[in-house]
């Protein structure tokens, strides 16, 4: 006889494990307290992107449990967040709370852009976070317009009020300092990367067309692509290592400290970001080692993490 993966749990204690334990449930709850009236199954479907016979199992479920209900019958069935179950304020409220995290996170950068000196020319975000294609824990990577005389004073502006907003909403900023010159030599997937990002000032780069590099020419990054590659394998490695000992973060965060002490000018403002990094949750810390970004790449050629050896081991100190 098999085991069951999990012991349920009292649904008086617990009762969110039924109501919000599957995907379906959750997507369908969320599309129904945003509603103002009644919806069907085949507009829910295409409002969760689930498939129909998932969404009518799901309501199914979510009926016996009360917490949604069908008025009508037959083709004329329309599903609604039950008014009187008891979570339903509840969820209502939940599901505000999670629309407004991103509208507050847009608003927040958008301000930033606003108050900083010189003003930048643009900045959006681009990537995943922009397709809504992201997951928990990649990179929202921002994109900011600017000179190269300007580039330097607005990155160390920007660097430590992303930081801020980095713990303030659980997540990692790739900051992507820009000239037009970049803009204009980054290879054709890069560009259209810019052309479908979410403006959050200026006007959007590349909107009024940018010539392609030709297709054999190939991207900078390659001359590079073996050390990348060795720093990539040995960033997961020190990923894996920090799950089994956080105590490496702590000797990452001395060994910065250390590398301030004499460090150049340059060298400095790369430690720093590793500093604020270091205080991230661990979870964050091992997502942005993996990151593909830029600011990861970059940052990956000087890594604090000394003593994590080829072998993803702690080495004796």
């Amino acid at each position: 006889m098999p085991r069951r993966a999990l012991t349920p749990l009292s649904y008086l204690d617990a009762p969110l494990d039924e109501l919000l334990g599957q995907v379906s449930h959750v997507r369908i709850l969320r599309v129904l307290s945003e509603s103002e009236h009644p919806l069907p199954p085949g507009e829910l479907a295409r409002a969760t992107r689930l498939n129909l016979s998932g969404v009518l199992r799901a309501i199914d479920r979510l009926a016996l449990l009360g917490i949604v209900r069908a008025l009508g019958a037959g083709g004329r069935r329309v599903i609604e967040l039950s008014p009187t179950h008891a979570f339903a304020p509840v969820l209502r409220t939940l599901f505000e709370a999670e629309r407004q995290r991103r509208h507050m996170l847009i608003a927040s950068l958008q301000e930033l852009m606003k108050s900083i000196t010189p003003a930048p020319r643009a900045a959006w975000i681009e990537g995943a976070h922009a397709n809504g294609m992201d997951s928990a824990h990649d990179t929202l990577r921002l994109g900011v317009l600017t000179t190269v005389r300007e580039r330097h004073v607005l990155a160390e502006q920007l660097t430590g009020r992303l930081h801020d907003l980095e713990r303030r909403f659980d997540l990692t900023i790739d900051l992507l300092m820009r000239t037009r010159a970049d803009l204009e030599t980054m290879t054709a997937d890069l560009q259209d990367a810019v052309r479908d990002a979410t403006l959050l000032y200026g006007v959007l780069p590349l909107a009024a067309g940018v010539s392609h590099p030709h297709d054999d020419e190939p991207p900078a990054a390659k001359t590079h692509g073996d050390l990348d590659e060795r720093s990539r394998a040995q960033a997961e490695r020190v990923a894996k290592a920090i799950s089994r000992d956080p105590r490496l973060i702590d000797a990452a965060q001395r060994w910065v400290q250390q590398r301030l002490q004499q460090a150049s000018a340059a060298e400095a403002h790369e430690l720093r970001e590793w500093e604020h990094i270091l205080t991230l949750p661990p979870h964050r810390i091992a997502a942005f080692l993996r990151d593909p970004g830029e600011r990861a790449t970059r940052l990956r050629q000087t890594t604090p993490f000394v003593s994590v050896g080829s072998d993803g081991e702690r080495a004796r100190q």
